[in-house]
């Protein structure tokens, strides 16, 4: 490729994606009664402005299978024939986009997402054989197990079976309201600074 040539190819950007769960983008597509800030976690985007990290937001499954007034559930709930494959769906996007940046040496930096939850959680997630049935005064907190959810398992399939490389995955404990708010964060922003390394 000549001088020239490159020269009109290249510009300001990074080349650093990073994919996150609707909801840190957009709280308002979390279930009614978790959400912890109006719009949008305003420091977690500042430290991935911070970065040079360009944001693709993902889908949100529960919103788009169950709506925005939705029951709260655990995984075990979600875990059906009918939820799983149009999970797998919608990682198929995903995983065609982080495709296209690879093809043209972009880095998918990392996948972001948001612990606890059902369907996103990455190394937390909820099951609990008591939910499910005539809806009942249940502690979410209680349900809360190691693992990931429905939609963090299908993606993480998709990327394996298409070959793609593996992208960090990072799960953001937003949902406890008596977790300490400036560790999640100050942890967020050392996982970030270290994976742009």
């Amino acid at each position: 490729m000549n001088d020239q040539m490159k020269e009109r190819m290249e510009d300001a950007r990074s080349k650093k994606v990073v994919f996150v769960s609707s909801c840190l983008l957009n709280t308002n597509n979390k279930v009614l009664g978790l959400a912890r800030y109006p719009g949008m976690c305003k420091e977690v985007f500042d430290t991935l402005h911070k970065y040079d990290l360009g944001i693709m937001q993902m889908q949100c499954p529960e919103t788009l299978y169950m709506g925005i007034q939705r029951w709260w559930a655990t995984k075990n709930l979600y875990d059906n024939v009918g939820f799983r494959p149009f999970c797998r769906n919608l990682a198929k996007q995903v995983v065609d986009y982080i495709q296209a940046y690879e093809q043209v040496g972009y880095e998918t930096v990392a996948i972001l997402s948001c612990d606890g939850s059902p369907t996103c959680g990455v190394t937390l997630t909820s099951w609990d054989e008591k939910w499910g049935a005539s809806p009942v005064e249940l502690d979410y907190n209680e349900a809360l197990v190691e693992g990931a959810g429905v939609y963090i398992e299908e993606l993480k399939k998709e990327i394996e079976e298409r070959g793609v490389e593996m992208p960090p995955f990072y799960g953001l404990a937003l949902d406890d309201e008596s977790a300490d708010m400036e560790k999640i964060l100050s942890d967020f922003e050392m996982f970030i600074k270290g994976v742009c390394e």
